[in-house]
Parts: C-alpha cells; structure tokens; sequence
C-alpha cells in the first residue's frame, strides 16, 4: 500500500512542478501563478529541512544514498523508502 501510496504522490509532485515550470514562464495567468509560486517556494524550503532531517537520519557521512536535487524535487517521497528499507540501493 506505501508502494503505490509513493507512486501517486510522485506523480502529484512532478504535475505540480510542471505547474511551477509553467507559472515561471508565464502561461499561467497571473492570478494563478503567483499562488503556485508561493506554494513552490514554501516547498523548496520544507523540502530543504527535510533533506536535513534525512541526512542526519539516515544518510552517510561520504554522501550516501540520499540525493539532494531528489530530495529537493520530490521529498519524502524519494528518502522514505530508503528510511523504511535502508539495504535498498537507488
């Protein structure tokens, strides 16, 4: 159930940042894009602390498994499996 739980939640955050890609290059209407750039921006930054927060939980000192622009774009979706399964390899 956390497979596919992940799954749509990636693909909810890679349709938002194409909303955010979009609203940058303004062919979202401004009313619309000045939210989505609020949003995106509240988003970089919780995702920054959590890429934080899983570094020091689980990641390894020479860099390890934990991507940075991953953990940036996509959150916990891309460091909660690595947290719940720390044998996998990515």
């Amino acid at each position: 159930m956390l497979n596919l739980a992940g799954k749509v939640t990636f693909f909810g955050v890679v349709v938002f940042w194409i909303a955010a890609a979009l609203s940058v290059a303004m062919i979202v209407p401004p009313p619309y894009a000045t939210n989505i750039m609020w949003v995106a921006g509240v988003v970089l930054i919780i995702h920054f602390f959590e890429y934080v927060f899983a570094k020091a939980r689980i990641g390894q000192p020479d860099g390890g498994k934990i991507s940075f622009i991953k953990t940036m774009l996509f959150g916990f979706t891309h460091w909660l499996p690595l947290f719940i399964n720390p044998k996998q390899k990515q």
